[in-house]
């Protein structure tokens, strides 16, 4: 995310998003009442008997609601027009703003909260992401990890054919590793990932990696893992290879905190919090060192109750707490939403409420 202007004293931002998952943090940010600006296209109608044409122009519009789809490329933003050229009478229509990367647009709040102003800035420091290859004799499975979640972009059997006879098992084997390199070259090409890991039972990771590396300059790390397939791919991300290759994703975060809640609501319930009242309370009393929550709970269209949560953010923010908000339907948000939503880790204990 790049900062053009940041007058968030003064009601406004600006900015241009650089990649999809910013425009996944601008969905998050960006809530229903918000004033946008940004250049677009409008069909205007012409003059009697000349067909209508879509010209270009700059509008803002009072954000009535949203729609980003994880991992495209566009945000849309539907709202009234209230500001506009004069001359094409635009001004009180509806209209949709189509934000793509790289498209610069200005965000304005009656009141910019202090955990959107930091997302923006942790947005603007470089993120990673991490492509995921798992791999064994009978299935093989590439997926993209980033701040939006896990990603399949690819899941196939490999149906190598002649086990029963060695050569040409070989040959098959050589076929079907190359065949798959060029799939990881065009993916990596594409999503353009920080690093390569690649997971399978025996040699075929390095094998795999070799050919690779003799076509491309590429980083790449290998690790062994039971299985390939979809099943590879979750159990790659449980690996430290992937923990180590980027400590700060989100998810990767999300899912350390989730784990380590587990465990001491078994052996240590003092040291964790859930459910809204009960860690808002757990702020208050400084105790929370690190809170989880789904971004559901953040672009709810319950006004007020947004509002609270923004300042139960703002004032966790403040306190020095580490805030991960984790992407909606991923299997951590769905484990976080078993506890309401949101969840705390504490730094000693504090009265139960519960």
């Amino acid at each position: 995310m790049k900062i053009v202007e940041d007058m968030s004293k003064k009601g406004y931002v600006k900015v241009v998003p650089e990649d999809p998952d910013d425009l996944w943090i601008l969905y998050n940010i960006i809530k229903p009442g918000d004033l946008v600006t940004a250049p677009t296209t409008r069909e205007i109608k012409g003059d009697k008997g000349s067909s209508s044409r879509r010209i270009p122009m700059t509008l803002t519009v009072r954000v009535k609601n949203m729609e980003f789809q994880p991992f495209t490329e566009r945000l849309r933003i539907r709202g009234i027009v209230v500001e506009g050229p004069e001359r094409f009478g635009v001004k009180g229509h509806h209209h949709t703003l189509n934000i793509e990367i790289g498209t610069p647009l200005t965000i304005y709040k009656d009141r910019w909260s202090l955990y959107q102003v930091k997302r923006l800035y942790e947005a603007s420091k470089p993120r990673g992401r991490i492509m995921l290859v798992a791999l064994d004799y009978d299935e093989a499975s590439i997926a993209l990890l980033g701040e939006q979640g896990l990603r399949i972009l690819y899941d196939e059997s490999t149906r190598i054919p002649g086990k029963d006879e060695p050569q040409q098992y070989e040959s098959s084997l050589k076929r079907f590793l190359e065949d798959l390199a060029n799939r990881v070259i065009e993916l990596y090409d594409k999503h353009r990932p920080d690093i390569v890991v690649i997971g399978s039972p025996g040699s075929l990771a390095k094998r795999l990696s070799e050919i690779i590396g003799s076509r491309r300059r590429i980083n790449i790390s290998i690790d062994h893992i039971s299985m390939g397939g979809v099943s590879g791919i979750n159990e790659l991300i449980r690996r430290d290879s992937v923990k180590n290759a980027i400590r700060d994703l989100s998810l990767i975060k999300a899912s350390r905190i989730l784990e380590e809640f587990k465990k001491r609501l078994i052996r240590d319930p003092d040291l964790v919090a859930y459910g809204f009242e009960e860690v808002r309370e757990a702020v208050k009393a400084n105790a929370v060192e690190k809170l989880l929550i789904v971004e559901g709970m953040l672009s709810s269209y319950d006004e007020e109750y947004r509002r609270r949560v923004e300042e139960l953010l703002d004032e966790a923010y403040r306190r020095r707490a580490e805030i991960v908000i984790v992407p909606s339907k991923t299997v951590v948000a769905e484990e976080v939403e078993g506890f309401t939503g949101i969840i705390a880790l504490l730094r000693y204990p504090f009265k139960r409420f519960r």
